[in-house]
């Protein structure tokens, strides 16, 4: 009867210690791959979707798909120049900063999120304080020795997933 007791404690142990040390990932990247590869969104821009997921904007622009966060949402980057961020930015045409932004798949329609979490705009003013001066809300200017590479650039966590436009319905190619 003890070594019942004693199998069961040892089986017991054994199954928890699996489940603290198991970090195994789940990735959601194959699901949304399998939703929108070989689509097109026919929006006020074309949308075509390729067999990995990267999306390629009027045959120009194309946005690398960094990670589904499950299969219905998906982060992407975008490299562009900085004057197309933000207002402010404008008069800095050569500097690139690379940005995340959400896509969103429901009932066959794409959504793009426009917004971060306050906590990044929080950030970003912070590093505009530090690096230049607000001539007025819509104007600032970079100190002569702003280090770009400092800039903070926005992050999948700082994605706000509410704030979301469609774009248009999907199509298969």
């Amino acid at each position: 009867m003890q070594y019942v007791f004693i199998i069961a404690v040892i089986v017991a142990v054994t199954t928890v210690l699996f489940f603290i040390t198991n970090n195994r990932v789940i990735s959601y990247d194959r699901d949304w791959i399998k939703t929108i590869k070989k689509r097109v969104v026919n929006g006020d821009k074309k949308y075509v979707f390729e067999e990995n997921g990267d999306i390629v904007i009027d045959n120009k622009k194309k946005l690398t798909i960094i990670k589904a966060k499950n299969n219905k949402m998906a982060v992407y980057s975008n490299s562009d120049f900085i004057n197309k961020f933000m207002l402010v930015f404008s008069a800095y045409t050569s500097v690139k900063v690379t940005f995340m932004e959400g896509y969103i798949v429901d009932n066959n329609k794409l959504y793009y999120t426009y917004a971060y979490k306050a906590s990044y705009y929080k950030k970003l003013n912070n590093w505009m304080k530090n690096n230049g001066v607000f001539e007025s809300k819509e104007v600032w200017v970079a100190n002569k020795k702003v280090n770009w590479k400092t800039f903070p650039a926005p992050r999948e966590n700082d994605i706000n997933w509410e704030k979301k436009v469609l774009i248009g319905d999907i199509v298969k190619i």
